[in-house]
């Protein structure tokens, strides 16, 4: 990843995520990661993705949009959650953490 990307974001698919960092605790996490906001996910799927995204926060609970990304494209390329799966999270997440 390049300097120019680290700063203005990364993009994936012809989408930019920021990588600006937030703090996002666990608890919203998993209100994020909830079958409320993707109706298709089963429950192992959540438990997977809430999991994957502690593990990936910083030690200080922050995380980015790309960062949140990058852990979907994992999960979505070890055939964990589906393309529409990724999708719909990261609807929820960009929602959420605009609404910062």
């Amino acid at each position: 990843m390049s300097v120019l990307s680290d700063f203005f974001g990364t993009v994936f698919g012809g989408q930019q995520y920021s990588t600006s960092e937030h703090f996002l605790s666990e608890i919203e996490i998993k209100k994020c990661v909830s079958r409320e906001h993707v109706a298709s996910l089963t429950e192992e799927e959540c438990s997977v993705i809430e999991q994957a995204l502690i593990e990936r926060r910083r030690g200080d609970g922050k995380i980015s949009l790309a960062q949140i990304h990058e852990v979907l494209v994992k999960l979505e390329s070890s055939h964990k959650i589906s393309k529409y799966d990724k999708e719909g999270l990261m609807k929820v997440f960009r929602s959420f953490l605009g609404s910062r």
